[in-house]
């Protein structure tokens, strides 16, 4: 994928860099805007289910409490006909309690002598009151009433077929005094339609729903639904501070729960989590759909963008591609200073020079060729005097002139290796044949003022090198050291190994030379560009020689002092020369 991209077209990358860049900050912002839009939807939906179940709780609490100004009103309403002595008035105003109350089912007043009178409300057996649980309960109160979740297992049953799970009851003890004093408790059932009547009010989403337990968290009113009965009362307690979460059969459930201090039972609502996003799926519609839009116009403008960047650029590849089938007549014009503009001006003048170049070395070329052909005819001259020295050797031998055949001969070796058919590179061992037979008869010329030793081991004789690199520099010792030095001097020819590289050095103990021209001549053998006519064109030419023939690390080096020796170094890497086989046929020449 990355060589893919690599190698895609600078159009190409460039939308692609559009599209990231403007895809990644969309992606944040919708990501960002998305989790802050949910956790807005979670928590209004977690307020508005507390706020239904607070509703349903003040609702009833407020119904209780009308329950409870109605007892009172029944107890004065009980004082008044028991001090009036009025039979049968206790047992009307219960009648036109229960008439006015429309959810409540009956209700009953036990006293405290075991008996009771009842509207829609009898007793079982014989069992005192005092001993049911409900009655308990309301004495245990002193007055203030008490609601009880259950009429299940009591003393007392409704005259109404009325299930003792649909309804809930009432109960409030009450003491009169003065002349007639009496104790009892008013009981009331009362319809859990009641409760639902209050729920329905109360909306918490399509399929959320309320429940009641009561303070032994046993459930008083559920609706229809099993998972009410999944949900422990651990997690009840826990919603009454904060919602709480759970997953039942694979689904989440938000839960909000309220205490009513007056019932003390727990309103409870359920909603599944679900609901929250039904409310953000517009929303996200809306996010996705301007997102793609988005996309599509960053595409457009990208590659509007691209087109413009990388149309000079095609121009550009078009134009090089014409300079590399060899037009360079071709030139690339903008009407813009931008970096494509500097680029094209660049290119206008490489092309330019190019140009120049190709025809100066087309121009070279004939030149070399012409040199060519004038060296192929200067060797005639070298041929015929090599033709004629070889007759005088050998008329003097035929009158015994042995010292003139030696000169002669040594003479024509000479030419012979300088010759060497035409090749540019000789082996070592011919390079020193041709040197030897030099020094030979400058010797004859010089006799006693000057000598010279030669110390090349034959195992570097099949090292290739340039030829002629010896002879000038031996030349130059003669001239510029021992002829100017009375008393003559040596030459001495010899080579040391350093560090893989082979240095063939040519020293003279003769006049030397100042430090001055020392350095000089350093400074021209190290700067190739500098005069090199200081330096002699011999010493310049067999440096560049050997720095073109071997490369790194090779070249000339000089040192000398005054009144005492100058010493030339030739440094060549001692393995095999890549232009062996170019000068892979031997001399024939041998040192005389």
């Amino acid at each position: 994928m990355r060589k893919k991209f690599l190698n895609a077209s600078l159009r190409t990358k460039i939308m692609l860099f559009f599209l990231l860049v403007s895809l990644v900050p969309l992606l944040l912002f919708s990501f960002v805007l998305g989790r802050q839009l949910l956790r807005e939807q979670r928590s209004s939906e977690e307020l508005h289910t507390r706020q239904m179940v607070e509703q349903v709780r003040l609702s009833l609490d407020t119904y209780i409490g009308v329950l409870d100004d109605t007892m009172n009103t029944l107890v004065l309403a009980l004082e008044d006909e028991w001090e009036n002595g009025e039979e049968g008035a206790a047992e009307n105003s219960i009648r036109r309690l229960v008439a006015s109350q429309p959810y409540i089912v009956g209700a009953l007043v036990a006293y405290e002598d075991d008996t009771y009178t009842g509207v829609n409300m009898r007793r079982v057996s014989r069992d005192p009151f005092r001993d049911e649980g409900w009655y308990k309960d309301a004495v245990s109160r002193e007055g203030r009433m008490k609601v009880i979740s259950s009429a299940v297992g009591r003393n007392v049953i409704s005259n109404e077929k009325y299930r003792s799970d649909t309804i809930f009851s009432a109960a409030r003890s009450f003491k009169i005094t003065g002349d007639h004093p009496r104790e009892g408790v008013i009981l009331m059932d009362i319809r859990h339609d009641l409760i639902e009547s209050q729920i329905a009010s109360a909306e918490i989403g399509e399929k959320g729903f309320f429940f009641v337990t009561d303070a032994d968290d046993r459930v008083t009113y559920t609706p229809e639904n099993d998972v009410v009965y999944r949900i422990d009362e651990e997690s009840i307690l826990s919603a009454t501070e904060a919602s709480q979460f759970l997953r039942v059969d694979g689904t989440d459930y938000m839960i909000a729960s309220v205490f009513s201090p007056v019932t003390e039972w727990h309103f409870v609502g359920v909603v599944p989590t679900a609901e929250y996003y039904r409310g953000i799926a517009g929303v996200y519609r809306v996010l996705i759909i301007c997102a793609l839009l988005a996309i599509a116009l960053v595409l457009a403008l990208g590659f509007i963008f691209a087109n413009y960047v990388t149309k000079p650029v095609r121009k550009l590849t078009v134009l090089m591609d014409r300079v590399e089938e060899g037009d360079y007549s071709v030139r690339f014009d903008s009407l813009y200073e931008d970096e494509i503009g500097v680029l094209g001006r660049h290119f206008n003048s490489m092309n330019d020079r190019t140009d120049d170049l190709v025809n100066r070395l087309h121009v070279e070329e004939q030149s070399r060729l012409e040199a060519q052909i004038k060296s192929l005819q200067e060797q005639i001259k070298p041929h015929f005097l090599y033709n004629t020295l070889d007759t005088i050797s050998w008329l003097a031998r035929k009158y015994k002139a042995q010292e003139v055949v030696d000169i002669i001969d040594a003479l024509t070796t000479m030419f012979r290796v300088g010759l060497s058919n035409g090749r540019d590179y000789i082996t070592l061992r011919e390079e020193r044949t041709h040197v030897a037979n030099y020094l030979y008869i400058q010797k004859w010329r010089y006799s006693d003022q000057m000598n010279y030793e030669i110390d090349i081991p034959e195992k570097y004789d099949d090292l290739m090198v340039p030829k002629l690199i010896l002879q000038p520099l031996v030349e130059n010792a003669i001239y510029h050291g021992i002829k100017n030095k009375r008393g003559g001097g040596t030459i001495r020819i010899f080579t040391t190994e350093e560090n893989g590289f082979l240095l063939l050095s040519v020293e003279d103990d003769g006049a030397g030379m100042e430090e001055e021209k020392l350095l000089e001549i350093r400074q021209q053998l190290a700067d190739p560009e500098l005069d090199r006519s200081k330096i002699g064109f011999g010493l310049y030419y067999i440096a560049e020689r050997i720095r073109l023939y071997f490369g790194e690390g090779s070249g000339v080096t000089i040192d000398s002092k005054v009144g005492e020796f100058t010493r030339i170094t030739i440094v060549i890497p001692l393995k095999e020369s890549e232009h062996e086989q170019d000068g892979g046929e031997q001399g024939d020449g041998t040192a005389s």
